[in-house]
């Protein structure tokens, strides 16, 4: 390493400005008036008649609204440029470097939420989808599932999600929250584990759900909390969400559990980006309806078409692409390295060579418990 190159600060300073640029993008893009919306799509479907929702969206995030004022943007990107001047060419530096480029990318597709660019930003952020991925989520979509009772609800799965965090000595809060299209989530930045006030689980569905969220995600954050440099934590580049969800899905596997329904979901994902990049919202959920319910089936248009121009027209929103992506990139470089190399903190697959070669890396306090292979 350059000693001449004082990392700490630059971390400070990058962190800083991600800090004021990033934002939780899902929350601009899922619209306001689902449920209204919602209502008015299968009354009309009841009918045999089409209907395209029309989506209302939260207000911009102000610290967006210097998307329209082209000096301070103009700052903000003179600010990272002028960072990555300073950075040297060893490992570290090259993971400074792809998180600022990152950064320019969030920043086009966070100011294109709602416009005709959005699913074209969206697509070079999240990743398109490959051969390799669409040829597995269309066999997946072939295979049976079997059906889950849901009987557990918010505070019963709540109360076992405390505990397994309380055993880690993990500070994060269960909450509830209103109803989006997926049951739960976390946020890492506010240690929040969020659950649908409406959401029922089945056992094995709680036990995914720890593994997935919380082994997953939160320990690769808590860890890399504990490194040297903040952007461990932060995350190194944008290819770190799609590692972070395929290590959750390998681990519910690894574990075995029964993960068919969530490939076939994932598949099923897959399926309804690849439709919705070419029809209307009406289109994407007929599509949708031949191998799932009615409701199931929206579900699975409304997160492929959230956040777009209009959803009479063609264009999707790319983010779901890197489930089933992930899970696949991660079950291979899992053949042949352990997974505590993808512990050191939130990076990718690919940025692992990077991450090992740093100096001065704490050891991953928090690792999954794996059951010994048979």
């Amino acid at each position: 390493m350059n000693s001449q190159i004082n990392y700490r600060l630059l971390d400070q300073k990058v962190c800083v400005l991600a800090e004021s640029i990033e934002t939780n993008i899902l929350s601009y893009v899922n619209p306001l008036n689902l449920e209204e919306e919602k209502k008015k799509f299968f009354e009309h479907t009841e009918k045999n008649e089409q209907y395209n929702p029309k989506f209302k969206y939260l207000p911009r995030n102000p610290i967006y609204s210097y998307f329209t004022l082209s000096p301070t943007l103009k700052t903000y990107k003179n600010e990272l440029k002028e960072l990555l001047d300073d950075f040297g060419t060893d490992s570290l530096g090259i993971i400074f470097e792809k998180k600022i480029l990152d950064l320019f990318d969030r920043i086009e597709l966070s100011r294109s939420i709602g416009t005709e660019n959005f699913s074209a930003n969206s697509e070079t952020y999240y990743g398109g989808i490959d051969k390799e991925t669409l040829s597995y989520a269309k066999e997946e979509m072939q295979k049976e599932t079997k059906k889950e009772e849901d009987i557990i609800g918010f505070e019963k799965t709540a109360e076992i999600i405390q505990n397994s965090l309380f055993e880690k000595k993990i500070r994060y809060t269960v909450i509830k929250r209103q109803s989006t299209g997926s049951k739960c989530a976390v946020n890492l930045r506010t240690k929040q584990i969020m659950i649908n006030e409406d959401a029922s689980f089945s056992q094995d569905a709680i036990q995914r759900l720890i593994a997935h969220e919380i082994e997953g995600h939160v320990y690769r954050y808590e860890n890399g909390a504990k490194q040297p440099y903040l952007i461990f934590a932060r995350g190194l580049s944008k290819e770190a969400i799609e590692t972070e969800e395929g290590i959750a899905v390998w681990l519910e596997q690894r574990k075995g559990m029964s993960i068919e329904n969530k490939l076939r979901e994932y598949s099923g994902r897959i399926i309804a980006i690849n439709t919705a990049q070419k029809h209307d919202f009406f289109e994407t959920c007929e599509e949708m309806k031949k191998y799932f319910e009615p409701k199931e089936a929206f579900t699975l248009a409304l997160r492929a078409k959230r956040g777009t121009f209009q959803q009479d027209k063609a264009g999707a929103f790319f983010k779901d692409v890197i489930y089933l992506k992930g899970f696949l990139k991660v079950k291979e470089f899992l053949k042949e390295r352990p997974l505590k190399e993808l512990y050191y903190g939130r990076y990718s697959v690919y940025d692992t060579p990077l991450v090992l070669d740093v100096d001065g890396l704490r050891e991953p306090k928090y690792l999954p418990k794996l059951r010994e292979k048979e």
